[in-house]
């Protein structure tokens, strides 16, 4: 095998580290990760009454295609659960996809708007009101509208996502800063995990 020189040496260098580190908040190429002083105030607003949510043992309402693609699907009724994670308890999807809340989100707002930014954080959709599995209190589950007409999942006003490159149980962009702020996994009081 021939060794590259000059400028040939020049673009191995520049291009094989971003080949590597594409599609992961992991690795060798990895985001800025920075503390969060303070996690911005829990919000206790509601755009409308609290409703009864039902109670669904088994998540067949909330069940969605596997994959990637899958994420970008609404479920008839999503549903969110709490589990033990490497970050303490923390809010996972029915089917074990942990979901995450976006530093620069507003109370019942997305912020996550960009294509880039809904491509790599498919933001958690339903069709009808979430329930709420073990470890959930239903009280703080709600929805919000996007621009496209879907219903986006809130979780004590705060719109929760998915991470397009992550199986379930999978967390890799925990405190990891993209597309303009911090995306946390979050705990069933409704904050950013520490």
């Amino acid at each position: 095998m021939r060794t590259p020189t000059g400028p040939s040496l020049l673009a191995f260098l520049l291009v094989a580290p971003m080949a590597l580190g594409a599609g992961a908040c992991g690795g060798s190429d990895e985001p800025e990760r920075r503390q969060a002083a303070d996690p911005p105030p829990a919000t206790t607003e509601r755009d409308k009454p609290e409703e009864k949510m039902p109670t669904i043992r088994d998540g067949t309402l909330a069940r969605r295609p596997p994959g990637e693609d899958g994420l970008r699907v609404a479920a008839r009724q999503a549903r969110i659960v709490a589990k033990d994670s490497a970050f303490g308890r923390v809010l996972f999807y029915a089917n074990g996809q942990v979901v995450y809340v976006f530093e620069n989100d507003g109370p019942n707002r997305s912020n996550c708007t960009s294509k880039d930014c809904v491509e790599a954080w498919p933001p958690v959709l339903t069709r009808q009101p979430p329930s709420a599995g073990d470890g959930v209190e239903a009280r703080l589950l709600g929805t919000i509208r996007r621009r496209d007409g879907t219903l986006q999942v809130t979780y004590n006003g705060r719109p929760l996502y998915f991470y397009e490159h992550e199986a379930p149980g999978e967390i890799k962009c925990h405190n990891v800063d993209l597309h303009g702020g911090l995306w946390w996994v979050v705990t069933p009081r409704g904050v950013p995990a520490a």
